[in-house]
């Protein structure tokens, strides 16, 4: 499958994870979940790098797609060590399609370089 078309299910996946379960909640003898939408603030910086990161792939822009995609596993790492041992599934899947972006941003950019010498 094509990179761009790759790079885009991506960031799409990660704006959709967004909305999942990303941490356990016990409030008031109740169990929850808090997604992306619950916790706000920085949460939403972490779906504007994932809907920016769609975009990039389109653009085939690779090196702002590296920092877009590593701006969202930082903050997804920031979730994770927050949330301990009450982490969800929602935010493992995310960390996992962050990575991946990462990974998918930066054999892009070595084969255009590549082809570029």
């Amino acid at each position: 499958m094509n990179g761009k078309i790759l790079g885009t299910i991506l960031g799409v996946v990660g704006v959709l994870l967004w909305f999942m379960p990303l941490a356990h909640v016990n409030f008031m003898g109740m169990n929850a979940y808090q997604a992306g939408n619950h916790i706000g603030g920085i949460a939403y910086l972490l779906l504007f790098s994932s809907l920016a990161y769609a975009v990039l792939s389109w653009m085939e822009q690779h090196v702002p797609r590296i920092i877009a995609a590593s701006l969202a596993l930082a903050i997804c790492l920031l979730f994770a060590v927050q949330a301990g041992s009450s982490i969800a599934w929602g935010l493992i899947v995310l960390i996992i399609a962050s990575f991946a972006s990462i990974v998918l941003a930066v054999r892009d950019n070595k084969s255009v370089k590549a082809i570029e010498s």
